[in-house]
């Protein structure tokens, strides 16, 4: 269940994962998708309840028993209510594109699930990473989560969340690096993120241009550049969305 949650339904077992082929016979995807969804739920309330959904997990001898535990089930419509709350959070986006960043403000840990939801849904030819900030789950502090956007995925260049965060904060001279800290862009490739101040994040973001309108398509007539620039910004959100 730890492997299937944290690698996703698309992963094919094969070594040195475990042999799930078995496991799959004995209980369907949905049923280790459901229960893995309950078991993350305690967690990412506010009270970060690890507790119960520890005991949830010893106390239960196959994934089917999780699925109506009252605890756990308690606990996902907790935070289902909260993404919901806040996953409607209009994105920025960076002066080039490649980065989208939404801002929310909540005591749970529901930045990680809206990151995943957006990157979903949010495409464009030079998209590649969804940051969600979360700045209401610790004190002075910015939790932020990375995905990339399905739309990145499958680019012959392939997107490294880590080294995208690096490659920005290391454009600064100043120190921003050491100011953010040891928990800066940790994670994996695909899935990154981290908890920095508060104001060392508003540099990153001041870095990454957040906000800022692209610069006008060089070539063409005087005319034509200056049209091109009376034009309002074309980095806005309907323009990422996938045309149907």
């Amino acid at each position: 269940m730890g492997t299937h949650g944290d690698l996703g339904t698309t992963l094919k077992w094969k070594p040195p994962f475990p042999d799930m082929i078995e496991v799959f016979k004995t209980y369907t995807k949905k049923s280790i998708n459901d229960a893995v969804s309950l078991i993350n739920a305690p967690r990412r309330t506010s009270k970060y309840d690890v507790v119960s959904a520890w005991e949830a997990l010893l106390d239960a001898k196959n994934p089917k028993e999780l699925l109506t535990n009252k605890r756990l089930l308690a606990a996902r419509a907790e935070i289902n209510d909260e993404v919901e709350k806040h996953t409607h959070a209009p994105p920025k986006f960076s002066k080039d594109g490649k980065i989208a960043v939404l801002r929310i403000h909540s005591a749970a840990q529901v930045h990680p699930v809206i990151a995943t939801r957006w990157a979903g849904h949010l495409s464009s030819k030079t998209l590649e990473i969804v940051l969600v900030a979360n700045t209401g789950y610790l004190p002075g502090m910015v939790n932020f989560s990375c995905r990339i956007a399905r739309s990145a995925q499958s680019r012959d260049s392939p997107v490294n969340t880590i080294e995208s965060l690096k490659a920005v904060a290391d454009l600064d001279t100043t120190g921003l690096v050491e100011r953010m800290g040891q928990s800066f862009a940790r994670g994996h490739k695909e899935a990154s993120g981290g908890i920095v101040p508060a104001a060392a994040f508003e540099e990153l973001m001041a870095l990454m241009k957040i906000g800022e309108k692209p610069d006008p398509v060089q070539g063409g007539s005087p005319a034509k550049q200056k049209k091109e620039v009376a034009k309002p910004q074309k980095n806005n959100l309907m323009n990422y969305f996938g045309k149907k």
